[in-house]
């Protein structure tokens, strides 16, 4: 009778134990998770963005000197991601990229008003889903998009860019992950001969 209340207690304890054990365990097996959840969405943020500003990029290396071309690369990246997605980018830069640092040199800057994103015109007609704020780098012959070399001289290419900013915040404001934040990613390309077509 002895050995069996001794046992009792034993027990008892034990199951104290793993109580207090598993109150200790469980907040940071909590912030473990939300930690994982955050940094995923984070990286698919990244890689969104990142996938936007190639596909700009490659959409005006393609454009050339159409007067068109930088409607083409918001049209591009427009049709690549979803709606939520485009409303919270705050901005496309399209730029003219130094061929000694990839900085801008010149650059154009489009935002999305709300509208239909697949409308952009150049200059711009009502009903368009995308507003220009800059003009700086020009389109049609402004950029230079031919290869070789003509009467002796070597022509310099055009690099052209295209940065991508898209604001986001973190999903579930447990801290650390509070407020919000926005992802830059940046394309840099040569300009090739025209093959847009309208």
């Amino acid at each position: 009778m002895l050995g069996w209340d001794l046992r009792r207690t034993k027990a008892g304890d034990d199951r104290g134990a793993t109580l207090i054990e598993a109150s200790l365990v469980f907040p940071i097996l909590i912030l473990i998770v939300m930690a994982v959840l955050e940094l995923g969405m984070f990286f698919k943020d990244y890689l969104a963005v990142a996938a936007m500003s190639r596909e700009g990029a490659r959409v005006a290396a393609l454009a050339g000197t159409h007067d068109q071309a930088d409607c083409a690369v918001v049209l591009g990246i427009a049709s690549m991601v979803t709606q939520r997605d485009l409303e919270r980018i705050s901005e496309v830069r399209i730029f003219k990229a130094d061929p000694g640092t990839g900085t801008p040199a010149l650059t154009n800057v489009w935002v999305y008003n709300g509208g239909d994103p697949d409308q952009c015109n150049q200059p711009a007609l009502p009903g368009d889903g995308w507003d220009n704020l800059s003009t700086q780098y020009p389109v049609g012959p402004g950029r230079q998009a031919q290869v070789g070399v003509v009467g002796g001289t070597e022509l310099v290419l055009d690099l052209v860019g295209v940065s991508v900013h898209l604001d986001s915040e973190w999903i579930t404001g447990f801290p650390p992950f509070r407020g919000s934040f926005g992802i830059d990613e940046a394309t840099i390309t040569r300009l090739e001969p025209e093959a847009f077509v309208p």
